[in-house]
């Protein structure tokens, strides 16, 4: 049995590490496809990830020379499919994303520690949870409708 587990281990290892990208070659991200690596770009931006046909495809990180971040998803040359964006005001959004916008489950999470919570559309929250530093409830959205919390009592 050990002698089965090991060898089922060794072989998905060895079969996982025939699906790798190599690293780019060195010249112009336009040449880049099925690799991995990294470009700066003239405006001082970055991107550290893979490529395919010259594009951001695959898993990477795009850095804006202003310092705001995304780490996650990209198809196509678009961030796509789950992603965190960080601003340089300390505010984050996680979550999905599809042609480059929230869209999907996420939460958005404010500097002060507020959050909103729940699924989005087109950038929007549509039927979420906004909550306040300490955690506790303050509205919510319903098909991207804010709605209002009722008082305790």
């Amino acid at each position: 049995m050990t002698k089965r587990l090991f060898f089922l281990v060794a072989g998905l290892a060895f079969s996982l590490k025939g699906f790798a990208l190599t690293p780019c070659s060195e010249g112009s991200s336009h040449l880049f496809d099925n690799c991995v690596g990294s470009h700066a770009y003239a405006n001082g931006d970055t991107y550290d990830g893979e490529w395919q046909a010259g594009k951001k495809h695959g898993q990477g990180t795009y850095t804006w020379a202003n310092g705001e971040r995304f780490e996650g998803e990209w198809d196509n040359g678009t961030k796509s499919g789950s992603g965190a964006y960080f601003w340089t005001n300390g505010d984050r959004y996680e979550g999905q994303f599809v042609d480059g916008i929230y869209h999907g489950e996420g939460t958005f999470t404010y500097a002060s520690g507020r959050t909103v919570t729940g699924e989005w559309d087109s950038g929007k929250p549509w039927d979420a949870v906004a909550r306040d530093a300490s955690g506790k409830v303050t509205h919510g959205f319903s098909e991207g409708v804010p709605q209002c919390r009722k008082a305790d009592g």
